[in-house]
């Protein structure tokens, strides 16, 4: 059989990627087993009951095409802000309220669903898919920081610099926000049979059932594929804390970048000043880390969107996070 010149690289990089991850699982086995029981504890005891609700309840607004009522409310706000269509404006609020990949996987399903452009959807990844409210809230400000009264500052920060990575996305993508608000003109129109109350072939009651089933099931492979990658990053990060010198700022950087909560924790307990790991921790934060990357893949697989473009863009969202930051603290004298 033969393989497209695209196709066979990303064959050689996966089996390069996998060599790698068997020699570390053998030559670092007791830095490997830690690490797999942080991916493991980190997943069931944080994200599992934090996302699983949330996916459920999102997979079934979809199905039932009631993302329209969801989103009226906010989307004459929305739209003069961020430019996004009704349908974008559900995955916008989503996505700030629940965090990744949530945010990530509304948009996906709502392209796949032909409900939003893929342009809109490319666009809305840069601001709709970051961490969770809660881990900045609780873990990021209370746990590792010791600053319960900053916390909603933080999470205003982080939040200001995704939707200002946003309007650079509109800056740089002129042509493409072009197409995409001329799609959003024909989606006004074509929402009109999708509102609440039109009768479709869902409307059966055995079919809402079904409907629930299936939202469940999708829910549990989600966080399936989400609690696999958090744990090979979680290793490999570990791995790499363990054979990088302490106290060394550039290691630690690459572990936040590898598995966001390690890397969180890491700097958190350091010897840096505290507007060091306050820079470091909210930068690395809107960023996600590459676990955090693999997680997106994972569930915009079958969209058509770009996972190197939402990269992109996730170390923008950092970069701006960092200035913001660093003037921010500049002028609270941390």
């Amino acid at each position: 059989m033969k393989y497209s010149k695209k196709v066979l690289n990303t064959r050689i990089i996966l089996c390069l990627c996998t060599i790698t991850l068997l020699l570390v699982l053998l030559l670092f086995p007791k830095a490997s087993l830690k690490g797999a029981e942080l991916g493991v504890l980190l997943w069931f005891n944080v994200i599992f009951p934090t996302l699983l609700p949330f996916i459920i309840v999102s997979n079934l607004i979809i199905n039932l095409r009631l993302t329209n009522a969801v989103s009226r409310v906010f989307h004459p706000f929305l739209h003069r802000i961020l430019h996004v269509s009704k349908q974008g404006s559900y995955v916008t609020i989503l996505g700030l309220l629940t965090g990744l990949p949530v945010g990530a996987k509304a948009c996906g399903d709502l392209v796949k669903d032909q409900l939003i452009s893929r342009e809109e959807g490319q666009y809305l990844l840069t601001f709709c898919n970051n961490a969770s409210p809660m881990f900045i809230l609780s873990y990021v400000s209370i746990t590792t920081l010791d600053l319960p009264g900053k916390r909603y500052i933080f999470l205003l920060l982080i939040y200001l610099s995704a939707i200002l990575t946003g309007f650079v996305y509109r800056l740089i993508h002129k042509k493409q926000m072009i197409t995409f608000a001329a799609s959003t003109k024909r989606e006004i129109v074509t929402q009109m049979s999708t509102e609440i109350g039109v009768p479709t072939k869902h409307s059966q009651p055995r079919a809402r059932f079904v409907m629930v089933d299936s939202a469940i099931m999708s829910g549990f492979d989600v966080l399936t594929k989400v609690g696999g990658y958090i744990i090979l990053f979680s290793i490999i990060s570990n791995v790499f804390l363990a054979i990088a010198p302490e106290n060394n700022l550039l290691s630690y950087i690459v572990v936040g970048s590898i598995e966001l909560t390690n890397g969180v924790n890491t700097i958190g307990s350091s010897i840096f000043p505290l507007s060091v790991k306050i820079a470091l921790i909210l930068s690395l934060t809107a960023f996600g880390g590459l676990s955090s990357v693999a997680q997106t893949k994972s569930v915009i697989d079958e969209s058509g969107l770009s996972i190197k473009k939402y990269l992109v863009y996730k170390i923008i969202n950092a970069g701006i996070t960092f200035v913001i930051i660093t003037i921010y603290l500049q002028l609270c004298k941390f």
